[in-house]
């Protein structure tokens, strides 16, 4: 039996506990044959299950915004979606004619064959949303069958670490922080819905883990550590010991970081460091203003258009933007345009099957191939810039030519509300992300014609290192450190500086302890991230000094391998803020992993 379990640590916490299977077996739905005349009467019987389904989603939709407020309840909403899709009725209906059978098998039957067919693209954001199907498929099936399969621990007793082979959205909802300790699943990813409900209740958890959990049985005693990701099973004493010592110290930093969270951003030698927030929707982005007090590098407007399940049309955008713009105002938000394609699908959209889709039709690529939707999306954002700090971005830009259509269609768009008088900023900012190698090679180019450049880190560093990223084969190979990496980012900080551009960072590196002084030493100022993950990101930037940093770059220009730069960037930091870096092999005064990004390794 192993005595130590892997998987992705997807919400911080060090607990020791005694595990509890979740009794959540899937609904066995029984063999039955039906009568012609009888299948007005299944489809009453699906009808019916499918209203019960609503109403309970309502409450639990108010129930988590009444305890996590609109960004999470909205999880809920996309089930309301899911549960109202029109296919999905039609097809479970013709199953019941056709097949004549009862509709608990037409729909199980139907449910798996929708989740066959999103399994077909390789894409983590379907793949997680195909969770979410099969919550909302089995919550119909528990309904026509008159269950609920869900068993959660006790009342009394000390609180338990849930181990399930994985845990829907709606059963995560309900899990209570006060009864239920931690969690480990087999399966899941660190954006998948559930492990954005566990962050939000503070509930330690640990998901996709490696090694089978055949190994754990109800009663065994767990260590886990939801930074890391390391599950330690039947933990010896001294373990147990190191834990608790860990733990002590990590809730002492964690109170000691919020504290300071109303603090400037600003380094020991004075320099101002602008910190915002990335987010998806218009509800995410109304917290972040008054939690955070910071402004929105990055929304990512396509997310709006996938949670709905259909294309948004000027009117809704426009009050959405337009929302956002006041809620965050007088600080500012960067919409950047659609970004579908690649790992991000419009179902409405009959988008092409294609055999590579990061290299295919997406971000601006698409923009440009539908300007009808183009020129929707632009008014919108632009009738918004009337009411609050906006900024535009335009995604995956590649070569000039798309840079200048983008902005010429951007030109059509305000001489249209000019020409009949709509109120915008006529002096609204407008950039572009920077996550293809041959744009930052053209960086000198390209920045005669926008205001500010955004580094898109996630994307140029597999497209830099030809590495899918989510391909767990060749993780390995995915180096946001790499030498290459770091020398095209530093160019494209010169080249802003010397136009007096701005330059930000929007990609997964500014949420990383280990790399911040890195991406501040090149002169990249301002650095976008999810919000969790601004505390210890403002500790970090109030610990070291500018010139330092500046430094740290000097050398790591002159490495030939990410692991050399790895090593200058753990030395920094275990100098200037050793509390940030994670060691989960010692006891080290470490281990202070964050809900945002986890502590350096």
């Amino acid at each position: 039996m192993p005595s130590t379990l892997h998987g992705t640590g997807v919400s911080a916490g060090l607990v020791i506990g005694n595990a509890l299977w979740l009794n959540n077996q899937r609904c066995s739905v029984p063999l039955k044959a039906i009568a012609a005349e009888q299948v007005d009467d299944e489809l009453a019987r699906l009808a019916a299950a499918v209203d019960l389904s609503k109403q309970q989603l309502d409450a639990l939709h108010h129930s988590v915004k009444e305890s996590l407020g609109d960004d999470h309840a909205s999880i809920f909403t996309g089930h309301q979606y899911i549960l109202d899709d029109p296919e999905l009725h039609k097809r479970i209906t013709a199953t019941v004619k056709s097949d004549l059978c009862g509709v608990e098998q037409a729909c199980e039957k139907v449910l798996a064959e929708f989740c066959a067919e999103m399994a077909k693209i390789d894409d983590e954001y379907l793949r997680e949303r195909l969770v979410d199907i099969r919550d909302v498929g089995e919550r119909i099936l528990c309904n026509l069958l008159g269950i609920d399969p869900i068993q959660t621990p006790e009342q009394g007793g000390e609180p338990r670490i849930i181990v399930a082979d994985d845990i829907p959205p709606s059963v995560a909802a309900r899990l209570d922080p006060a009864r239920v300790a931690a969690f480990i699943t087999a399966s899941g990813s660190r954006t998948s819905h559930t492990a954005i409900l566990a962050r939000a209740l503070n509930i330690p958890a640990v998901v996709a883990v490696k090694e089978p959990l055949s190994c754990i049985r109800n009663g065994t005693r767990l260590a886990l550590d939801g930074a890391s990701g390391v599950i330690h099973v039947d933990p010896t004493e001294e373990t147990i010991a190191i834990i608790e010592r860990r733990n002590q110290r990590q809730r002492a930093w964690m109170s000691q970081i919020l504290s300071e969270s109303n603090q400037p951003a600003e380094t020991l030698d004075g320099y101002q460091v602008r910190l915002v927030a990335n987010v998806e929707l218009p509800v995410e982005a109304m917290n972040v203003r008054q939690r955070y007090n910071v402004g929105i590098g990055l929304f990512r407007t396509e997310f709006m258009f996938i949670n709905g399940a259909s294309l948004l049309d000027e009117e809704q955008q426009f009050i959405d933007y337009r929302d956002t713009a006041q809620a965050v105002f007088p600080l500012s938000v960067i919409f950047r345009t659609l970004d579908i394609g690649g790992d991000k699908f419009l179902s409405e959209l009959n988008m092409p099957h294609e055999l590579n889709p990061f290299m295919g039709m997406r971000a601006i690529r698409f923009s440009l191939s539908r300007v009808d939707i183009f020129k929707i999306q632009l008014r919108a954002i632009l009738r918004a810039s009337a009411f609050g700090k906006v900024r535009i971005m335009f995604p995956m830009i590649s070569t000039l030519d798309e840079l200048q259509q983008a902005l010429a269609t951007l030109e059509e768009v305000k001489n249209d509300l000019r020409a009949n008088k709509v109120p915008f900023n006529e002096d609204l900012d407008v950039g572009c992300m920077i996550e293809v190698p041959a744009a930052a090679l053209l960086a000198e180019r390209l920045i005669q014609h926008v205001d500010f450049f955004s580094l898109g880190t996630n994307d140029l560093v597999q497209y830099s290192l030809a590495v899918d990223r989510s391909n767990p084969d060749i993780a390995y190979l995915y180096q946001p450190i790499h030498p290459s990496v770091i020398r095209m980012m530093k160019h494209v900080a010169d080249v802003c500086y010397a136009n007096g551009k701005r330059v930000g960072l929007c990609g997964e590196m500014a949420a990383e302890p280990l790399y911040a002084p890195l991406i501040l030493g090149m002169g990249i100022h301002e650095l976008s991230m999810s919000p969790v993950s601004l505390a210890p990101i403002r500790k970090l930037v109030r610990s070291i000094r500018m010139f330092e940093a500046e430094a740290l770059v000097a050398k790591a220009l002159l490495c030939g391998a990410a692991s050399e730069v790895h090593d200058l960037c753990r030395n920094f930091l275990k100098a200037s803020c050793p509390e940030l870096l994670f060691d989960d092999n010692a006891d080290n005064g470490g281990g202070n992993g964050t809900n945002g990004g986890g502590g350096a390794r």
